[in-house]
């Protein structure tokens, strides 16, 4: 049987179907990151009536993404439970395997989320829609087609006109490119729409991949521009 301790918020919307995802105890909503997230939503309540948290114990939870036994958890888009990596907001631990979008269960402790500080952000808007990973420029507000263009990574994806926020150093998640793998260890710079690959000679190196990364693959990179250099 679960063992938590648990709270009761006012519901700022309808939470009629959001039972054991993360909820913010500021306005009552969906949580989508473990920093903003405060508990796990135990009952159905609609806007107005109380909601139920459970923030500290054993508790069931669903999950965005397929969690191996033993994974330190975070929170995604929607209140939804899945593996964190190293830059993200670490909120509990998963007590057994769980595929994605079933209910399992973990260790929590909402208010002792361990926040890394392993990176530099600063806060943007996108001109155009950009993909998490991905190079940014702050000087046109697109993604970078250049290592020398790179003034940081976007964190999460964005929208036209959307707001976020990027790393400007740091361990953070580079995008691969498409077309190219990359093994831990190279110097990277950004090709066209901000994808990261391997430098060549001549290339504005702007991050250094700390795994191997699979094209079109999402990896851990440590990003140092604007401190760019120029490759021989």
């Amino acid at each position: 049987m679960n063992r938590f301790f648990t709270t009761t918020v006012q519901a700022g919307e309808d939470l009629n179907s959001h039972q054991f995802l993360a909820v913010c105890i500021d306005d009552g909503k969906v949580a989508n990151n473990g920093e903003e997230a405060t508990g796990i939503l135990l009952n159905k309540p609609k806007s107005g009536e109380h909601a139920t948290l459970a923030y500290i114990g054993e508790i069931d939870f669903f999950a965005g993404a397929a969690i191996s036994k033993g994974n330190k958890l975070t929170v995604t888009t929607s209140g939804y439970i899945i593996t964190a990596d190293s830059s993200d907001t670490v909120v509990g631990e998963a007590k057994e395997a769980i595929t994605s979008g079933s209910l399992g269960t973990g260790f929590f402790c909402f208010p002792n989320a361990s926040i890394p500080s392993k990176r530099a952000q600063y806060p943007i808007t996108c001109t155009l829609a950009a993909a998490a990973g991905t190079a940014y420029n702050l000087k046109d507000g697109q993604t970078a087609d250049n290592g020398e263009e790179a003034c940081g990574v976007v964190v999460s994806a964005l929208s036209s006109g959307g707001t976020g926020e990027m790393t400007v150093g740091g361990l953070c998640q580079g995008l691969g490119d498409k077309a190219h793998a990359s093994s831990a260890g190279d110097p990277l710079t950004v090709t066209t729409s901000g994808y990261f690959l391997p430098a060549d000679s001549g290339d504005y190196i702007c991050a250094r991949a700390m795994a191997n990364i699979g094209s079109n693959t999402l990896g851990d990179i440590y990003f140092f521009s604007p401190g760019a250099y120029l490759s021989v």
